[in-house]
């Protein structure tokens, strides 16, 4: 006679515990997204809303400061930045002294951060640190990882350009507006249109052109 019991396969009790019950996909999911949550970020919005852009940036720098982002005192946001990321992000941003940034700009605090003395940051700059690998044909945004971004001392980044993760603007470079740059930009360099030159030979052609 055929037991009544309900004996689990060695394999079968594999693929039960393989399995997350419906209270582990949601705690997981849960934490997830409660994980992207920056109280910190939210209670500068709040304050700092009032304040017209273009006005008061060092106030704002300070706001964030004293929420525990690492900002010079003479650094300043002419609006207030989209930050985001998960866990502890104010250790991620370090800005220098007398570095500006500007209106509508995003810095995703995935990774670090590091934006050197008296660096300009022009309107709605994109600083990217998480990327995705390559996946297959079924799904090309693969397995998520993260790339710290340097930008070193005096360096200036033109209008929508993007930086993406894991790139090191040298200093005193040049980007120019509207710019995506995938790689390392050398010290006291120019990139225009995906090329570069020396900050020297760009101010002598701009020169002979009359500009």
């Amino acid at each position: 006679m055929e037991s009544s019991l309900n004996v689990l396969t060695e394999q079968e009790r594999g693929n039960k515990v393989a399995d997350p019950s419906w209270a582990q996909r949601m705690a997981h999911y849960l934490h997830d997204q409660f994980s992207q949550i920056q109280p910190r970020v939210i209670l500068a919005r709040m304050v700092l809303a009032p304040i017209p852009r273009f006005t008061f940036g060092q106030v704002r720098a300070a706001v964030l400061r004293g929420l525990g982002f690492k900002i010079g005192h003479t650094a300043g946001f002419y609006g207030m930045p989209r930050i985001y990321g998960r866990g502890k992000i104010t250790q991620r941003l370090t800005i220098g002294e007398h570095s500006w940034i500007n209106i509508n700009c995003h810095l995703d605090l995935s990774q670090s951060i590091t934006i050197g003395n008296g660096v300009g940051i022009g309107p709605e700059v994109m600083i990217m640190t998480g990327t995705h690998a390559v996946g297959p044909e079924t799904g090309r945004a693969g397995e998520y990882d993260s790339f710290p971004v340097v930008i070193e001392d005096g360096a200036w980044i033109g209008a929508r350009a993007t930086i993406m993760p894991g790139v090191r603007i040298g200093k005193g470079a040049v980007i120019s507006a509207g710019e995506v740059v995938y790689r390392d930009i050398p010290a006291n360099t120019i990139q225009v249109r995906g090329q570069g030159m020396a900050i020297e030979k760009w101010q002598a052609l701009a020169k002979q052109s009359g500009r």
